[in-house]
């Protein structure tokens, strides 16, 4: 009789344990099944202004690096390249790679893994009889996940579609970061700035 409900004790001990891990899974399953990645938008392309005919003096270049130090909270050199690190939630400002499930990916990535977002921001300058001409690079940029160490490389209008080893259980198994134009805009609209200065002082 003991060995009876010993035994009977027993056995719903095992049906509980099998229901509860029956549930469990089921509800990783459910979970899991969340996890579905949506593409960023790609726009047209970002139109640069024409600035390949601007002139600046070397208090322009003076001025434009100091409002590009501001910029960036970084000494900004015109004549090399330079690059500029963000980390956190800032990295989502700048750059697009969609949405996992209904969270911002890149903020995704950064809670889970950590990450950071390095910009690097290169000038020609030209020089003529202390006339300056500047050509504008397009920016490059590395998002990073840190404990993975994934890395997209893309720049400006060249968004980067990245094949990822864990999908995350979405049938897609890229991901795509491109650029907001944000920067590139502040840029631009910076050399514009001090070329209209300039262009009023010789007028």
């Amino acid at each position: 009789m003991d060995f009876g409900n010993g035994r009977l004790t027993l056995n719903r001990s095992n049906i509980f344990v099998f229901l509860s891990s029956i549930i469990f899974i089921y509800a990783c399953e459910i979970e899991e099944s969340k996890n579905i990645y949506k593409p960023p938008v790609i726009f047209a392309s970002f139109e640069k202004d024409d600035i390949s005919d601007n002139i600046y003096t070397s208090e322009d270049l003076n001025a434009i690096s100091d409002e590009l130090s501001e910029l960036f909270n970084k000494n900004i050199d015109m004549f090399s390249s330079n690059i500029v690190r963000f980390d956190g939630q800032i990295i989502s400002n700048y750059i697009d790679c969609g949405f996992m499930n209904n969270e911002i990916y890149v903020s995704y990535i950064d809670r889970i893994f950590d990450s950071y977002l390095d910009v690097t921001i290169n000038f020609k300058i030209l020089e003529e009889d202390n006339i300056f001409k500047i050509i504008n690079d397009d920016i490059k940029y590395t998002f990073y996940s840190k404990e993975t160490g994934t890395r997209w490389r893309f720049k400006t209008n060249k968004p980067k579609e990245l094949l990822v080893g864990n999908p995350a259980f979405d049938e897609n198994p890229y991901r795509t970061c491109l650029s907001k134009n944000i920067l590139e805009k502040e840029i631009i609209d910076i050399l514009d700035f001090n070329q209209t200065i300039a262009k009023n002082e010789k007028n």
